[in-house]
């Protein structure tokens, strides 16, 4: 079931890398086949995090998947769900702040 294994995944974050770990905390999480992989996105004044459960599945280990948590919060820390809206071409603002977030994660 992805929400243990999310579960077990986000505790292994909070020990290994405890900022990340605790902001996770903080999120909304939504599991749903509405996206293609994984997302953040701006929820009220909170942000949201949403999880392809077949997708979540097919990643290989428990530090591939905690590779993409890690992904998805450093989206939220570097202001990319604000600064979206500054660029007119955002598949291409999208390809640029994940080789940005990309280059922070193991």
């Amino acid at each position: 079931m992805i929400n243990d294994s999310l579960s077990k995944v986000s505790k292994q974050l909070i020990i290994s890398e405890p900022f990340y770990g605790l902001f996770l905390l903080t999120l909304n999480k939504t599991i749903s086949e509405s996206i293609p992989t994984a997302g953040v996105s701006k929820n009220s004044i909170n942000c949201q995090l949403t999880i392809n459960p077949k997708f979540w599945n097919s990643l290989e280990n428990d530090n591939r998947r905690k590779g993409l948590l890690k992904h998805e919060l450093l989206h939220i820390g570097f202001n990319h769900l604000l600064l979206r809206n500054d660029y007119p071409d955002k598949k291409l603002f999208n390809i640029a702040a994940d080789i940005e977030v990309n280059q922070y994660i193991d």
